[in-house]
């Protein structure tokens, strides 16, 4: 098989010849090639090259179109600082006060912020790598975007208001929801249309780390459950699949999980494999959970092999199971341990 129809397979919960890997690697790629952030997130060309040459490094099966938080906020009208060689960073968010929100105008994905750079640069992979690889797209939540334009700490606050009954205007939130859905679900369409295999809803301040349970269920798990009914026949039209990525111990909430009818959900390293397994695995495909830092940027070969072992004996029964990392593969990682943990994925022979 190759690294794309493997994935694809993987996602459909179908039989693979050996454990699919893909370690979420955006930026990691641009410091192996030796592309300036800068450059990377702002020249689809840049970030196509590096990409592709991480692929070339490596061999593993998706290659990640994606790199910072700001790339659609810019386009509602925060100003973020840009840096030569470092991420966007918050300057200023679009929403003062809650009447702010009345004035929000849908975003044009094929011109504004810099979602046109993460298109044109899904083209020029697709262009380049043919179908021998899967590519995965970006995309911003619901939830974390409305925390983008407002401001995490305010979101929380008056998210808080509504709860305890003091004066929060929870139709102004869900009108916030409303666009921010929309823009992303305008954003992952067209990244269909440039040749992405797998589109995504990325929600991580949705976590039960930030957020209880019943306020998950309440103001995100809707918007979200939208989003996958809206997209997954459009990636049907495309032969793609639909991934949830929420950093966090979710585990409170995988029941909820299984019912949003992602294709693909990513399991972050603070939770267990096995659990996850047990509740979502007859609903989807797992991606996951390597722990990015203590394994895969601290540790040596040999525990990155043994963790990716463990992932495998707990991901891998009956297929549906992509190992990966647990959130994004930090910039400085060795290589080595990045090899590893394909080394180990290769070596499993399914079925």
């Amino acid at each position: 098989m190759t690294s794309r129809e493997r994935i694809l397979a993987a996602g459909k919960c179908q039989q693979t010849d050996v454990v699919p890997v893909a370690p979420y690697m955006g930026n990691h790629a641009a410091r192996l090639a030796g592309v300036p952030l800068g450059e990377y997130y702002n020249k689809p060309s840049r970030l196509a090259h590096a990409q592709k040459r991480a692929w070339e490094l490596y061999g593993q099966d998706v290659l990640v179109v994606q790199s910072d938080n700001y790339y659609m906020a810019e386009a509602f009208g925060c100003v973020t600082d840009h840096h030569a060689d470092g991420l966007p960073t918050m300057k200023k968010t679009v929403i003062g006060e809650m009447r702010d929100i009345a004035r929000l105008k849908r975003p044009d994905p094929r011109t504004d912020g810099r979602m046109p750079v993460f298109l044109e640069a899904m083209e020029l992979l697709r262009q380049s790598v043919g179908s021998e690889v899967a590519l995965r797209g970006c995309g911003t939540g619901p939830f974390v975007m409305a925390g983008h334009l407002m401001g995490p700490e305010k979101l929380m606050i008056e998210l808080a208001k509504i709860e305890y009954g003091l004066g929060g205007d929870e139709q102004a939130l869900e009108a916030l929801f409303e666009i921010t859905l929309q823009t992303l679900i305008d954003f992952v369409s067209l990244q269909l249309e440039a040749g992405a295999d797998i589109v995504q809803c990325a929600d991580s301040l949705a976590s039960i780390d930030v957020v209880s349970p019943d306020m998950y269920d309440k103001y995100v798990w809707p918007f979200e459950k939208r989003f996958f009914d809206e997209v997954n026949p459009l990636c049907r039209e495309h032969g793609a699949l639909s991934l949830l990525h929420i950093c966090g111990n979710n585990t409170k909430v995988f029941g909820r999980f299984a019912e949003l009818g992602a294709d693909i959900v990513a399991i972050d390293h603070k939770a267990d494999l096995a659990t996850a397994k047990q509740v979502i695995g007859g609903s989807a495909c797992l991606i996951g959970n390597i722990d990015p830092s203590s394994v895969l940027l601290l540790g040596d070969v040999h525990e990155v092999e043994r963790q990716c072992e463990l992932c495998i004996a707990k991901g891998n029964e009956q297929g549906g199971f992509i190992l990966g990392s647990g959130c994004e593969v930090a910039m400085d990682t060795p290589l080595e341990n990045i090899q590893a943990m394909i080394r180990v994925a290769r070596a499993h022979a399914c079925g």
